[in-house]
């Protein structure tokens, strides 16, 4: 069924049918409302391809990832996807490895597929200048915006929306110690690309307490098993801490379930927090108190940040958004 066919049953023309179908102007209200029902009555779908031919405008969006297995990443990929969807977008998800050439070979990849717009997720996204040179071969003049990441990059095309992740880090610190405590641990992941800012921004934040001491570990694998097997060292090592911040829910639910396990009260005798605030925070006992590092939030307001430039408007091109701190149980 095309408008040519709907056009001759309603006795109109084939651009009036199109302005129906196009929501314009110029059609009288009783044919407007016939040719609907016409349009209705025989399930007409618009052809999107011929549609695209003749705007010169695919309304394709590319979304890039390094990661396909954490679960934060996942969820913001799902709500950039979402909301450029519901906005009338075509969106696919590329994962573009760990490589050199990652972001380059991906660059080139959605200029191929003419995309009108990419958003890029992952720390891979975190070297300014391999993006910026991706982009200025690949996409100069596509909009381009990186999600969850705090950088000022120096093209126009190039946005960014991020947290602030030192000012949450310190903010933890200033929470534990305002609940009087004194003997503090860090927890890093392995691999954590912003490992070094985030222990950085912790042993600023102590050295504003000379009553606290204060340790950090690193490399702890990202998992319960990673967490618990740390909680055995850490009780061998710092028997004496009351308060531990781990970079990551799922570690910080290993060393809970220690810490239950040989009968530690929390959050009487250690204060417990993690970072994320992930769902998996809601399914221990008691309930775990993270830092909500914004995921959710940045990758909805970089998929609206790409929605007002190819709409015309004129966003900030660097959002930086204040991580909360989500109080529960453990704390």
């Amino acid at each position: 069924m095309t408008i040519y066919d709907i056009a001759k049953m309603a006795g109109v023309s084939a651009s009036s049918v199109s302005r129906v179908v196009n929501g314009k102007p110029g059609v009288n209200r009783a044919t407007r409302e016939k040719i609907q029902a016409l349009l209705k009555e025989h399930n007409y779908v618009p052809d999107t391809n011929a549609r695209n031919l003749v705007t010169q405008s695919n309304r394709t969006i590319g979304i890039l990832t390094d990661d396909i297995d954490t679960l934060h990443q996942v969820e913001g990929c799902h709500r950039v996807e979402y909301e450029l969807m519901r906005n009338g977008y075509y969106c696919f998800v590329k994962y573009i490895g760990h490589g050199p050439d990652a972001i380059e070979t991906a660059m080139l990849d959605l200029a191929r597929h003419r995309v009108e717009g990419a958003v890029c997720l992952g720390s891979a996204f975190r070297d300014a200048r391999k993006v910026t040179r991706a982009v200025e071969h690949h996409l100069p003049n596509t909009p381009v915006v990186m999600v969850h990441n705090t950088l000022t990059f120096p093209r126009p095309n190039i946005y960014s929306v991020g947290a602030d992740e030192v000012a949450g880090i310190q903010s933890c610190v200033d929470y534990l110690t305002s609940r009087g405590r004194r003997q503090m641990l860090l927890v890093i992941n392995e691999n954590r690309v912003s490992g070094a800012l985030i222990r950085s921004a912790f042993e600023s934040a102590v050295k504003r307490y000379p009553h606290v001491h204060s340790t950090v570990y690193t490399g702890v694998p990202v998992s319960v098993d990673g967490g618990e097997s740390f909680a055995l060292r850490m009780l061998r090592e710092q028997p004496d801490t009351d308060s531990i911040i781990c970079a990551n829910d799922l570690i910080a639910i290993g060393v809970l379930n220690i810490l239950k396990e040989q009968g530690i009260q929390v959050p009487q005798q250690i204060s417990l927090m993690g970072e994320n605030n992930s769902s998996f925070c809601e399914t221990c006992r008691p309930r775990l108190t993270s830092l909500d590092t914004m995921v959710s939030m940045s990758s909805i307001m970089a998929a609206r940040t790409l929605l007002d430039v190819l709409e015309g408007r004129e966003p900030s091109h660097h959002v930086t958004l204040q991580m909360t701190i989500v109080e529960r149980g453990t704390t």
